[in-house]
């Protein structure tokens, strides 16, 4: 991958357009399955350390604190020997993450030892951005070999794709920090779940053709909880008859 390769120029777009739940992927291409700087930390950035939430540097504990996410996009990082960030670029909305392996089979002398292993000069991460009701921004960036995180980040895209589906483009969950139970070969221990979601609320304008047909219309409240930003709608989950295209018989 040559530097110019990193570069990427594109005209400004909306927080709907780039959020990229929509197209998220976690795939790294040739695979049949599946400290940052610059632009990409916005506001506080924050970290998942077992087994708790918290601010970066300060450590301060933030297990259970309600925001929206807004967005996530995917990061192609090169490292230096001295774990200098020397190049970045934020894949486009859908774009698989390219073969690591390959990648730094071609740079064996830029290759340093990380926790007592020895890895490669390119990574790849997730980030995923947050604002909370007073528009306090914050940055998650984990590693896409992080299991537990790379699981966390996946689910909350999955279920954000489902609830678009039936509720619009425009809608984002009010999340809880949260965590649970992680079977490792180290024993039980407890990775970022983002998944206890208090709430799904609109954000922008609607966008023609965003619902679905359906024979009922979503519940919108005027207002939404903590943690969403001042003035959003709130929007209801889709019920299991929307989501099934049946009821339930007994």
């Amino acid at each position: 991958m040559s530097k110019n390769d990193l570069m990427t120029t594109t005209a400004p777009k909306t927080i709907v357009e780039l959020d990229g739940f929509n197209d998220f992927t976690n795939e790294i291409e040739g695979a049949d399955d599946n400290n940052m700087s610059g632009g990409i930390i916005q506001g506080t950035k924050i970290k998942f350390l077992d087994p708790r939430w918290v601010i970066d540097k300060t450590e301060k504990d933030i297990t259970g604190k309600l925001l929206t996410a807004i967005a996530v996009v995917n990061v192609v990082n090169k490292w230096g020997h001295d774990g200098e960030l020397l190049e970045k670029r934020i894949l486009a909305p859908g774009e698989k993450f390219p073969d690591f392996e390959k990648l730094n089979a071609k740079c064996p002398s830029e290759w340093r030892e990380n926790f007592g292993k020895m890895v490669g000069p390119w990574s790849g991460q997730h980030v995923v951005y947050f604002v909370d009701e007073l528009l306090n921004r914050y940055t998650w960036a984990s590693p896409i070999t992080t299991v537990g995180s790379a699981i966390c980040v996946s689910e909350l895209a999955r279920q954000i794709q489902l609830v678009r589906k039936f509720r619009g483009s425009n809608v984002y969950p009010v999340v809880e920090l949260g965590r649970t139970d992680f079977p490792t070969s180290y024993g039980l221990r407890q990775r970022p779940y983002l998944l206890s979601i208090k709430d799904w609320i609109k954000l922008g304008a609607d966008q023609p053709g965003a619902l679905p047909a359906s024979d009922s219309t979503p519940e919108i409240a005027p207002t939404a909880p903590g943690g969403a930003p001042a003035g959003a709608q709130s929007v209801s989950e889709p019920t299991a008859k929307e989501v099934t295209d049946d009821e339930i018989k007994y």
